[in-house]
Parts: C-alpha cells; structure tokens; sequence
C-alpha cells in the first residue's frame, strides 16, 4: 500500500486533536508530518514537507486558506485538499463550485472519512490543478462571473454560470443545456446542484427543472410554460408561478 503525506492546518486545538484521531484510526497509509494553527507558519513549512495531503481550515487566526494557497501558488500546487469551516461564507461556496472536498463543521466521523478517501483517490488525479484553477478564479473577483465545475465521466469541465439555461434531472444523474447549444450529461443528481445555483439567478420551477431566470424571454401563465431566449421551452408548476413571476421580476428590475 502506498503511504502519503499529511499537514493539518487548522486554529482550534479540538478539531485538530479530532482530525488526527480520526486518520491515526482509519488510515494507516497517511502520516501527520505537521500541524499548524496559522498561515504564517503552515506557508513557512509545507514547501518544505512536501505533503501530498493538506487537510485546511478556511478562516484561520491570521487569515484564510486562500491567503496561504495564495502564497503557495507561485510554487506550484502539488498537494490535494480538504477544506473545512464552520461558517457560510463565498470562500465556502467557491470551494464547491470548483468541486474540491469541503465538510461542513462539526463534521461525523464518516463524512470525514468519506472526504479523505475521495482526497486520497484524487492525489493521482491530473485534472485537479483545473479545478483548483477554477476555485482561484471564483475568488478573484467574488461579485464577478462565477464559473462551476461538472465532474463529466470524461473529466472535468468548468462551465461558466450566465452559460447554462437550464438543468434537467433524468435517470443516473442530471443534463445541463448551454446556451452554445451543448448538452452536459452528468452522473449525479440535479439537488447537488440546486442549492449552489439559487443564490445565482436559478430557480426550481419543476421537480425535474432548475432554470436559470437571466435567460428567460417570456412566462406563459395560461400554459405553465417557460419560454427562453434561445427558443427552449420547458414547463413549470403552477404553485410555483408566483415565486417564478416574483424572482424573476426582482432581478430584471435591479
């Protein structure tokens, strides 16, 4: 069995006494060869660890994860990550729209061990750095264009959000149609997405459709249907007409 690398870099002694119980029970492959409570010293060590893993809290005493990721970029990224954090913020949004391993805290044993075991089969993944990619972007500007990563069964694929019309759940997983006239099969189910999406202009109008309200050209109340500006058309609820009519008035008129 191949055996990796692992730095913890997290400010509260509990949860890092926690994280540590939890590998030393479960992963005989890893070893903790550091710990560290802040980004000045996790910056100073971890080019020199070398670790494969980086287990990292996003709000840290002296900054955030990405003030140390930030620093380390100019190395080059080498390590896999899990993130973790106890508050709601755009860092943690950014973190699962670039679909890099995130736990909510407090955390249970198994979806920590679950995180780990994904993290462990991604260090020989070649297309995480694209993810990583992605995760920088989404920071960069934080009112900006944010972009969402679809883990396609050819790899992933970062699609920006004013591209997409609408997401459609079918059997094995969900379809994204893009207003580029391109359809994206992806192996997980449309609720994955739901949540990340409606802070983004997205509304569920069907059980079986999440739309994204920019491209809308018209509702037809009479025969619960969206029309969108590409020419699409797919129907809605009529419960749902005056949240729909509602979302949609308010963010046209901003």
């Amino acid at each position: 069995m191949d055996s990796y690398k692992v730095v913890i870099v997290e400010d509260d002694l509990f949860s890092r006494r926690l994280v540590r119980l939890i590998i030393d029970n479960h992963f005989s492959e890893l070893e903790i060869v550091g710990e560290y409570s802040s980004v000045a010293d996790a910056g100073k060590n971890i080019l020199l660890l070398a670790p494969h893993l980086v287990i990292l809290d996003i709000q840290l005493e002296d900054g955030s994860a990405f003030d140390l990721l930030k620093g380390l970029q100019r190395n080059g990224i080498e390590f896999k990550i899990v993130f973790m954090s106890s508050y709601q913020s755009y860092l943690e949004e950014a973190v699962q729209f670039a679909a890099v391993d995130f736990l909510k805290k407090p955390f249970d044993e198994g979806d920590f061990v679950l995180a780990l075991d994904r993290a462990i089969d991604s260090i020989n993944d070649l297309n995480y750095n694209h993810r990583l990619d992605t995760l920088f972007k989404n920071l960069k500007d934080s009112s900006g264009e944010k972009s969402i990563i679809f883990k396609l069964e050819s790899g992933p694929v970062s699609v920006p959000l004013s591209k997409i019309i609408f997401g459609k759940a079918i059997p094995g997983g969900a379809e994204f149609k893009l207003y580029s006239g391109e359809d994206f099969f992806v192996p997980l189910p449309l609720r994955r997405y739901e949540l990340l999406l409606n802070n983004y202009g997205f509304f569920r109008c069907h059980p079986i459709y999440v739309i994204n309200l920019k491209h809308i050209k018209t509702v037809d109340a009479n025969h619960e249907l969206v029309i969108f500006t590409s020419g699409h058309v797919v129907p809605f609820e009529g419960w749902r007409r005056t949240s729909l009519v509602n979302k949609y008035n308010a963010m046209t008129s901003v």
